[in-house]
């Protein structure tokens, strides 16, 4: 019983050790003019962009335009102190080309007073590569009663330890809106958008201890390997309103939570550990040392993945200080989403030899990935300078809290980046009668120091009973950094 104890824990504290920019909705701010106020657009937006940010503003449109933006190089910076071990800092940097959008309308549909769009766009996107390696001298191992007569104890004093471990995480999602909006008076319009979202993550992680006793050259390992894989679509509504007068816009929506697509998903889910030498009994009556081996996995492939977001309501304002000078104000509550299954696999037996002390685990239960996100409201300001006839500068900040509720699961889970990050964008457009240029930069920020070890080398010395080797987790202080340069077109026809 304790051995399948401690198995359970050791999985849990290496699945949350992943990490993945996977916990926020205001990572991306996309389109051209959205995209230099930082994505603070729901009262002001007047291009199609809007078909994402508040469709009801669809139906102030004047013209068609073509709208396409894209996200230059960028460089993403993760440091984790202390997040290999005491001492050991582990670090990922990339540069890394961001996600784009296109938007338009559908100009064979609607007329003046309705408005039919389109826009595609990538809302996440992230990958992180993190590997450590330890070599050296450690007391990892009890010392043991020798296996014969006349020999010396085994494991006594330090053994020689080689700790070595890699993650790699991948996020990707894209988006495709179809957006309409109505004018239902001269200052008040509505509308409505189907977003349709494809997702694909990917967490495959392994770490290795090994103790070698280099007085008998004997060895004692754990090996670990995860490998979590899925894509997902799902499909939610949105709401909008939006309002304008002489000096004032104001706009609201209401998005709906999102509707998986199971027929249109699909996931591996796979987990692999051995124990060769760690957990052993000594005989009362001959002080014979025996070891008991551990060999538990399973994966499997073709399974349905199910990924949820949750219901959020936003409000917005655009307000013209000057006759050179705008303000814009932004705000969005998110939901909470109370505990799911993602990824539910097949019924399994996951330890494979059952030594003694040990009871079947089932892989339906115990490899089953679970997600839970907590109520987030966020938050953003947008000044907007005329500085000459066609050209403009723009400042805007807001907010990106973490969604992570893992506190709530009890089991595996996806995503741990558990980190509240601010984006601070600045950059200046160029507008003629009918083409508006854009171009900016956006700094981004967040830390954490509370954050789960990603490993902890060298390892610590395993506890009479331990049948596992690496299973001890501190803290780490993370610290995120980003910087990319960002160009948009919006084009009238």
């Amino acid at each position: 019983m304790k051995i399948c104890c401690i198995i359970l824990i050791f999985i849990f504290l290496l699945i949350t050790s992943i990490n993945s920019q996977d916990r926020h909705y205001w990572d991306q701010a996309v389109g051209g003019k959205t995209a230099l106020l930082g994505g603070i657009a729901v009262g002001g937006v007047r291009d199609y962009s809007a078909t994402f940010y508040n469709p009801g503003a669809l139906s102030f449109l004047s013209k068609n335009n073509l709208s396409f933006s894209f996200s230059a190089y960028g460089i993403k910076d993760f440091r984790f102190i202390n997040g290999g071990g005491p001492g050991i800092d582990s670090r990922y940097t990339r540069v890394s080309l961001y996600p784009s959008s296109l938007a338009g309308s559908l100009p064979f549909l609607g007329d003046s007073l309705n408005r039919f769009s389109y826009m595609i766009y990538g809302n996440s996107y992230s990958y992180v590569r993190v590997t450590e390696r330890y070599e050296g001298y450690k007391d990892v191992i009890p010392t043991r009663p020798p296996s014969l007569p006349g020999f010396k104890d085994a494991f006594e004093g330090e053994e020689f330890v080689i700790n070595q471990g890699k993650f790699d995480v991948l996020l990707q999602e894209v988006t495709v809106c179809l957006g309409y909006s109505k004018r239902i008076s001269d200052n008040i319009g509505i509308g409505f958008t189907v977003l349709g979202a494809y997702r694909d993550q990917t967490k495959v992680r392994y770490e290795t201890y090994a103790a070698l006793d280099t007085t008998y050259q004997r060895s004692a390992t754990t090996d670990t390997y995860i490998d979590i894989d899925y894509w997902a679509v799902r499909f939610s509504g949105k709401f909008g309103i939006s309002a304008e007068w002489e000096n004032l816009k104001l706009g609201a929506t209401i998005t709906t939570p999102s509707l998986p697509l199971k027929l249109a998903s699909g996931a591996t889910d796979g987990t692999s550990f051995t124990s060769n030498n760690v957990f052993v009994l000594i005989d009362s009556v001959s002080n014979e040392t025996i070891p008991i081996d551990i060999l538990a996995s399973d994966r499997q492939e073709g399974l349905s993945s199910s990924y949820k977001t949750p219901l959020s309501i936003s409000a917005g304002i655009e307000y013209q200080l000057t006759e050179l000078s705008k303000i814009h104000f932004m705000c969005e509550l998110f939901a909470p989403l109370s505990t799911y299954v993602v990824i539910q696999p097949e019924s399994d037996n996951f330890i494979r030899n059952l030594p003694s002390g040990t009871r079947p685990i089932d892989s339906a239960e115990f490899l089953k990935v679970y997600d839970s996100m907590k109520s987030v409201f966020n938050f953003g300001l947008a000044y907007e300078q005329k500085l000459s006839n066609e050209f403009a500068g723009y400042v805007a900040a807001r907010t990106d809290f973490s969604n992570a509720n893992f506190d709530k699961i009890d089991g595996l889970f996806i995503g741990i980046t558990d980190i509240d990050i601010y984006h601070f964008t600045a950059g200046t457009s160029y507008s003629t009668e009918d083409t508006f240029l854009a171009l900016g930069i956006e700094y981004s920020y967040g830390a954490n120091s509370d954050f789960t070890q990603i490993f902890n080398f060298p390892t610590e010395a395993i506890q009479p009973g331990d049948v596992l080797i690496g299973t001890q987790r501190g803290t780490c202080k993370t610290i995120y950094n980003n910087f990319n340069v960002f160009f948009g077109v919006t084009q009238l026809l």
